[in-house]
């Protein structure tokens, strides 16, 4: 069963992060999901880092990853009705749209079976990581939820990273890809693909 995951703006903003993300969706083996919330504020960092030139840009984008994955939308309404159900496990407010975008997954029991959620960003700090556990989430970082993945299932995420290197337009060397999602700070990962890539047990 694929894992369920929400992913948080910091961890969709580096491109090659998100790329993967989305791949590792079509392959099987995570259900990625996001909440227009979450897409504003990649949005909105895209053009602040100059990324985009614009909003409308972005906004473009935005609608791109909502077409090549439409089961990911949780909606504004279904994240607002969470949101007092997740308050004390977030240290910041900012943060509480990201947690009850989780627990909806799990309110609604959307996929069945009582399945856990990963919620993967980089500011852990924000949250409360027991009292997530509490409520079926589990808080991880993009770095070592990916390595995890991977260490699970080397040759399916191996063929996830394939597709998506393959169909950059730039068709790049794996080297390089793996270079740019080092240089997201997904350095676990990156390492652990070059090492097997070297000793020639997969194909990137």
């Amino acid at each position: 069963m694929s894992l369920l995951i929400v992913a948080d703006a910091d961890t969709l903003f580096p491109a090659t992060t998100r790329g993967l993300l989305i791949y590792l969706d079509f392959g099987g083996l995570i259900r990625l999901h996001w909440s227009p919330m979450i897409l504003d504020e990649v949005a909105r960092a895209l053009v602040d880092a100059g990324r985009k030139k614009t909003l409308d840009d972005a906004k473009a984008h935005e609608a791109r990853m909502q077409d090549a994955l439409p089961h990911a939308l949780v909606a504004t309404r279904d994240v607002q009705a969470q949101f007092a159900s997740v308050a004390h496990a977030v240290r910041s407010a900012k943060d509480a749209h990201v947690a009850a975008c989780a627990h909806y997954l799990i309110a609604a029991n959307a996929y069945g079976g009582g399945q856990a959620v990963a919620l993967v960003t980089r500011n852990t700090k924000d949250f409360r990581k027991g009292e997530l556990a509490k409520l079926g989430i589990a808080l991880r970082k993009p770095d070592e939820f990916l390595a995890a993945l991977f260490q699970g299932d080397p040759q399916a995420f191996s063929a996830a990273f394939r597709h998506f290197r393959t169909d950059l337009s730039s068709r790049p060397q794996p080297d390089d890809l793996l270079a740019r999602l080092h240089k997201d700070g997904q350095v676990q990962v990156a390492a652990a693909l070059m090492s097997s890539l070297q000793a020639g047990t997969v194909e990137l």
